[in-house]
């Protein structure tokens, strides 16, 4: 079950990373792995109460591990790659090193999962939702 939608990831997040087309897709693995990051404790009444924080987590997560997976895929495309300079005659590419945060964890699960977590507490710290004790 999803927590937002891309009229909301438009509007209200202001998000333009991810295509309407790409959407459902992504918001639905954000969805899941927010899920995961809160251990379960999104239900009807935290939605009720926390309802724009929930949404604008989710939407975050979906910007997130859009990038991520673009940047996995095309990392090394002289288009969409770290390019720092290219050649013509003969095609010479140097890739950069102005790696942005996405570009750094991209060979690393933990600091992807950290990245993940990090960008979750922007919007749901102080609401409960990141514990994972017994309340």
């Amino acid at each position: 079950m999803g927590y937002t939608t891309f009229e909301f990831y438009k509007n209200s997040y202001y998000g333009d990373s991810v295509e309407e087309s790409l959407f459902p897709k992504w918001e639905d693995k954000a969805s899941m792995k927010l899920d995961q990051l809160t251990y379960g404790n999104i239900n009807d009444d935290t939605r009720t109460e926390f309802d724009e924080r929930i949404q604008k987590a989710t939407c975050a997560l979906a910007d997130l591990l859009y990038q991520i997976d673009y940047k996995t895929t095309h990392a090394n495309d002289a288009q969409a790659g770290n390019v720092k300079s290219m050649s013509s005659g003969g095609q010479s590419i140097s890739f950069g090193s102005n790696e942005t945060l996405v570009d750094k964890v991209l060979n690393d699960k933990t600091a992807q999962n950290r990245l993940c977590y990090d960008t979750v507490c922007e919007y749901l710290s102080g609401t409960g939702l990141l514990y994972a004790g017994v309340m």
